[in-house]
């Protein structure tokens, strides 16, 4: 066989083999850069909805401190239920996201915190619970980070039941 036939053969299996890689290499960076795109974009949209709900709760339960009537109260008891729905909407987003049960727990956690404020008896007790959920929420926000800081991390199930890795 003519040398030159076999390094022009070897020339074209490299080239092939290195566009492939190239390819390879350039999907997996596009789908690691879409899940950062996607897990930052539920993240925010999960603590923008635990902050209305806390602000919508909040308002609930002055109203109801207050005393003030009926028909206003109930406006703003819907509203609060509306915000509680989008809020348990988004945690179980980021929950599919990540699949990190410890930061479904922070958030549930702030979340059903939240739900507390209704129980508050004045205003000291209703701000001691709204401090609470503040630091619920910059705890889960930490855990978040910790996330967006792990971009080899891939979303699915392996076989085994654990969020695989793309290593």
């Amino acid at each position: 066989m003519d040398p030159t036939v076999v390094v022009a053969g070897m020339g074209f299996a490299t080239s092939l083999v290195s566009v492939w890689l190239a390819g390879r290499s350039q999907h997996r960076t596009d789908r690691e850069g879409r899940i950062l795109e996607a897990r930052l974009r539920v993240y925010a949209e999960c603590y923008d909805s635990l902050f209305d709900y806390s602000r919508a709760t909040y308002d609930r339960v002055k109203s109801r401190l207050e005393q003030r009537p009926e028909s206003e109260r109930d406006l703003i008891r819907q509203e609060a239920y509306r915000c509680n729905a989008r809020a348990r909407s988004a945690i179980g987003q980021a929950y599919i996201l990540t699949g990190d049960s410890d930061l479904e727990k922070a958030l549930s956690g702030a979340r059903r915190t939240i739900g507390r404020f209704n129980g508050a008896a004045d205003g000291d007790q209703l701000k001691q619970l709204q401090d609470e959920v503040y630091e619920g929420l910059k705890a889960a926000l930490d855990m978040a980070r910790r996330h967006l800081a792990e971009p080899k991390r891939t979303v699915g199930r392996s076989f085994g039941g654990r969020v695989g890795t793309s290593r």
